[in-house]
């Protein structure tokens, strides 16, 4: 793995574009129940691609989850949506070629803010740094031969791959735009964004702009429900769904069914908050 520069000086104009990879694959990794991530840590849990094919009937990728012994915290909780966030907005700085980033410019794609309010406060922070040692040191293996075998999303007819979910490194001795800051360099592409793409490129995107609302907080749950509220509008808009997203959903998808009332009446006064603000943005 590459050593960072020290004190390197880096510019870096970040993404305004957000990119999800919206694939099967992608879906079921940040959702996983407790007990299927601890399961798919000690043996492969299959994951169903096709129900119903019309040749073949069920199609599956086997995959596992691999703890890198060099995580420094106990794994206590499966991945979850922040995570994904997070990541997404990892890939989509690396996408636009921007290979060293900071926590404030992921917190910037989380939030699509701009300006002297760009910056995370210590709790995001801390957010956000919890959530990049997760994808750096989980890795996938994921089996796909039966699916490219069987279809036509590789023309090798194979796929097998074992990754860091985010292949990254930090440090705090590079500058970024003129200031000495904790860095991330991301060294390759994320093995969850080859896996969409391989599969007849299952990518939304939307402006990370329309993430900022005004005078409402970022917090962890918010952040959640915004991305995946915005995840179900472009599937929505995408394959000509039925135009319904329902509290019971959004609250399983951002792990909060069992939680308080209150954190439910929360995250359902702010759902409906940020759809008058997509509405008053005249967003699709």
């Amino acid at each position: 793995m590459p050593i960072l520069p020290i004190k390197k000086s880096v510019k870096v104009n970040p993404s305004k574009i957000i990119y999800i990879p919206n694939d099967r694959f992608a879906k079921k990794l940040f959702n996983l129940s407790d007990d299927d991530f601890r399961n798919a840590c000690q043996e492969p849990l299959k994951l169903v691609e096709i129900k119903k094919h019309k040749k073949f009937g069920k199609i599956s990728s086997p995959f596992l989850i691999i703890v890198d012994e060099n995580l420094s915290f106990t794994l206590s909780e499966p991945l979850d949506q922040f995570d994904f966030d997070v990541l997404i907005v990892c890939i989509s700085e690396y996408h636009a070629g921007n290979y060293f980033i900071t926590p404030a410019i992921i917190y910037r794609g989380l939030t699509g803010k701009v300006g002297t309010d760009s910056m995370p406060s210590k709790d995001q922070l801390s957010a956000i740094m919890h959530s990049l040692e997760k994808l750096m040191f989980l890795k996938i293996e994921i089996f796909m031969n039966e699916l490219c075998e069987k279809t036509d999303y590789n023309t090798e007819k194979k796929f097998h791959i074992v990754a860091p979910i985010l292949p990254a490194e930090y440090t705090t001795e590079t500058i970024i735009n003129g200031k000495s800051s904790t860095v991330i360099h991301l060294l390759e592409e994320s093995p969850i964004w080859r896996i969409a793409c391989l599969k007849n490129h299952q990518i939304l995107s939307f402006n990370s702009e329309i993430l900022d609302i005004p005078r409402q907080q970022n917090t962890r749950l918010n952040i959640m429900v915004k991305f995946y509220v915005l995840r179900r509008i472009l599937e929505i808009i995408l394959h000509n769904l039925t135009s319904t997203i329902t509290f019971p959903d959004v609250f399983k998808n951002c792990r909060i069914e069992n939680a308080h009332a209150e954190i439910k009446l929360r995250a359902r006064e702010f759902m409906l908050t940020f759809f008058k603000h997509l509405k008053t943005r005249g967003c699709w």
